[in-house]
Order: structure tokens, then C-alpha cells, then sequence
């Protein structure tokens, strides 16, 4: 049997990378490889459902959200123009709740703690490419932070590089779309009705999310449709500032001006996919590297710890120096994520381009508005605790057909709401049936 360095090689110390290497059992010697080690400067991952928050308790690393001033997130206001409504996750299962964080700082958190385990070497490094000993993935070459070119060996290699994965085109067939682009700011000193709800804005064209993420700060995400990155001239700012204002509530409005005017607008790519990964004996795919989905719902960390738990079953009980083995072990978990994870990306691929279209965003906010399960249903499935796809379809072609009288009535109108939301629908359901290994 072949000598290695390590039991698993981790390329990346991102959310996925991170918390996938904190949650294996002390026996397994394990290289972390992390491409920049400083706190990072994110808007993305600081919105976490209450799956998520589940998923990190039952690998035994709640801890990671403590000690940095995260928020309780106790459900959604939904705003359009004059009209609002809460709907609060404590209706679908009393003592549920999400979290609002920074990115930056739960990702120290992770740092810190796998920095803290003896099994566990953390190195800052950019990893360039995987070594292969007869069509099998046996370790990693790597340029350390001195400069130095390294290669480490491990009887399995976990590839968590993110969503511009370098080695996902290597390891998998991705078919990766750019939805749309978030524009982030922090507004500061805001004093809300319902400090503790994420608000969804969906008064204009596109819509905005506002979430908290710590005891003075409030996450503004603002969508920009298309494939093209916004731009950011002067002139540009000036207009996008405007329209946001005209749309946001007039007690947030205050907070946004202030933080466009002296604060650095972020920007950052959405996308959708969900790759094809190859037949690669000593490798495997894990979080964005693998599967990604609009961020409008917050649902990309459910999805990954999802997916590191299902791993990790696959993984139990197995020598990963039995390649045989292993190999059988990384094929169940292809083959069995989907069941974890599907209504998850089918929700926040379908409710972004259900906010996109002005007739089924109405249809939509009347739905949620009714209250009883037409609210609890959706927020459910939303906040990961309901992984049901025949109860997410039930409650989605609901909202298309919430009035069969209209197809009297103003039947024109209603053909043409079922025939937007099937034609929404049916290309991520094409998608999502799509096997995670060819």
C-alpha cells in the first residue's frame, strides 16, 4: 500500500474547505491549503438559513458562530411600495432561527478552529495543480507563501476552491451561468421596526435584501439583472443611487445615501450551477465548486454543510486508503446529494426570476400575504427545514393559479401567469435532474 503524507488533503479554507476539515474525527491527518489567509472583506455567505445553523450543530461546530457579534434572524418583512408583511420562522417550527454574520469574521472562526486541532496543518499557499499516478489524484503541488514550490501526497484530495474554482473544469463538466450581480454596502445606525427580520424589497425591477450581520449593521443587497457587471462611474452612482432611494423604505434611506457617499460599493457575480463531475479516483467536489445557485434566498451555506454531511456519511466507516473503497464512497455521495440540497437551489433559482417577472412577483407577494400555510409552506422550504420537491412545486404553481376564476375573468392575464411561471420552472427542474457524476 502507497505511503502518503496525509490521510485528506483540503484545497481551500473557505466556508465549504473549512468546516468540512473541523468536522472529521481526530484520527484523520489532514492539510488545509488556503490560497490568502487574511480576513477577507465579503458580502457574500453572511446570510445563513436555519438548516444551516442545524447542520453546524449536528457536526458538533455551533461554536463557530460565537464570539463575533452575529445576529438572530428571526424570519422576512416583505416590502413592496406601501405594502408589508412578516412572516417569522418561529410559525414553521418554534425555536428555529437563522443567523446574519460577517463573512470575514466566521470565516477567522473556522481558521482559528482548525488551527486549534493537532491533526490538522493549515497553510497559506495557492495550490497549482493535482498529481496524478495512473488516471488517480494523489496529492497536490503547491507554491507556499515563502515562494516555495511544495508537493504533499494524501490518499484523498477535497477540492473546496469556490465559486471561480480553478480545477472544476478538470474534475467535472460545469455548465456555470451568470444570473445577475449583487451591489453590496453595510447601512449603519438604522432603527427598524423589525430589527431582527431579514426585509426583502421588491418594489422596483429587481430586487433588494437587507439582513442584519451584526449589532450596528445591516447587509444591502442590491440586485443588477444581466450577465454584465454594472457599472461604477460617477455618473453611474449618481442614478443608481437615486433609484434605490425611490424604492427603499424612507427609514433606510438615510443610511443608504450615507454609505454609497463614503463607503466602497462592492460588487460580485450570482450564479447558477450545478457541474457534472468525472469518474476521478482520490478526488472529489465539495460546496461552489461543485453547485452554486442565486443567493437571493441565503441558502448557498445549507446547501454546502448539506453537502459536507452527506460526505461525511458516505465517508463513515471508510479506510480512504482503500481506493476501492473510497472510490465507492465518493460515488454514493454524487449520486445521493441531490436529495439534500435540490429544492434548495430550485427555490432560489425559480423565486429570483418569479421577482423578475412583474405579474408573478404580484401573484407571489399576495400568496405569502394570505398568511397560514401559503406563508409557512414557502418559508419552510426557504429556511431548509423542508427538503420535500413536491411540496415546493405544490405551493410554486399555486401561486400561478391561486384564482381559477381569472381564467374567466381575465383570462389572457392568467394564460399568460402559467405560462411564465412553467416556463421558469421547467428549465431549473431540467437542470436540477442533472446527475452530479457522468
Amino acid at each position: 500500500m502507497k505511503t502518503f503524507d496525509y490521510d485528506i488533503i483540503v484545497i481551500g479554507a473557505g466556508v465549504a474547505g473549512g468546516v468540512f476539515a473541523a468536522s472529521q474525527n481526530k484520527d484523520k491527518k489532514i492539510l488545509v491549503i488556503e490560497r490568502d489567509l487574511t480576513e477577507p472583506d465579503r458580502i457574500i455567505g453572511e446570510l445563513m438559513q436555519p438548516r444551516g445553523l442545524q447542520a453546524l450543530e449536528e457536526m458538533g461546530l455551533a461554536h463557530l458562530v460565537e464570539g463575533f457579534d452575529a445576529q438572530v434572524v428571526e424570519g422576512y418583512k416583505l416590502i413592496k411600495g406601501d405594502e408589508t408583511f412578516t412572516i417569522h420562522y418561529k410559525d414553521v417550527d418554534n425555536g428555529i432561527k437563522g443567523i446574519g454574520l460577517r463573512n470575514g469574521k466566521f470565516l477567522t472562526a473556522i481558521r482559528n478552529d482548525i488551527k486549534s486541532k493537532e491533526n490538522i496543518d493549515l497553510v497559506e499557499g495557492n495550490v497549482t495543480d493535482l498529481i496524478e499516478e495512473n488516471n488517480v489524484v494523489t496529492g497536490v503541488s503547491y507554491t507556499n507563501a515563502q515562494g516555495e514550490e511544495c508537493k504533499s501526497s494524501a490518499a484523498m484530495v477535497v477540492v473546496c476552491d469556490g465559486p471561480m474554482s480553478f480545477f472544476r473544469s478538470k474534475l467535472s463538466k460545469p455548465n456555470k451561468k451568470v444570473t445577475s450581480y449583487f451591489m453590496g454596502l453595510v447601512l449603519r445606525d438604522l432603527d427598524l421596526e423589525h430589527p431582527s427580520l431579514g426585509h426583502m424589497i421588491v418594489t422596483g425591477d429587481a430586487p433588494v435584501l437587507v439582513y442584519p450581520i451584526h449589532s450596528n449593521g445591516y447587509r444591502i443587497l442590491i440586485d443588477y439583472p444581466g450577465e454584465k457587471p454594472p457599472r461604477i462611474g460617477t455618473k453611474a452612482i449618481e442614478k443608481f443611487k437615486e433609484e434605490i432611494s425611490a424604492v427603499l423604505p424612507k427609514e433606510m434611506v438615510p443610511s443608504f445615501v450615507n454609505a454609497i457617499e463614503n463607503d466602497q460599493l462592492k460588487v460580485m457575480p450570482n450564479h447558477s450551477m450545478k457541474a457534472q463531475a468525472f469518474r476521478k479516483k482520490g478526488v472529489v467536489l465539495l460546496g461552489d465548486s461543485l453547485n452554486m445557485r442565486h443567493p437571493l434566498t441565503g441558502g448557498g451555506m445549507t446547501a454546502t454543510f448539506n453537502d459536507i454531511i452527506s460526505l461525511n456519511k458516505a465517508l463513515d466507516g471508510v479506510d480512504v486508503h482503500n481506493s476501492e473503497a473510497l472510490e465507492k464512497a465518493v460515488e454514493s455521495y454524487y449520486e445521493n446529494r441531490s436529495e439534500e440540497v435540490e429544492t434548495i437551489n430550485i427555490l432560489a433559482n425559480a423565486l429570483y426570476k418569479v421577482f423578475r417577472d412583474a405579474d408573478l412577483k404580484e401573484a407571489c407577494f399576495e400568496y405569502l400575504q394570505k398568511g397560514g400555510e401559503q406563508s409557512t409552506g414557502p418559508l419552510s422550504i426557504l429556511a431548509g427545514i423542508n427538503r420535500n420537491k413536491k411540496y415546493l412545486l405544490k405551493h410554486f404553481f399555486k401561486v400561478a393559479m391561486q384564482h381559477p376564476l381569472h381564467f374567466v375573468t381575465k383570462p389572457k392575464k392568467q394564460m399568460r401567469l402559467y405560462k411564465n411561471a412553467v416556463g421558469i420552472i421547467r428549465p431549473i427542474l431540467k437542470d436540477e435532474d442533472q446527475p452530479a457524476i457522468v
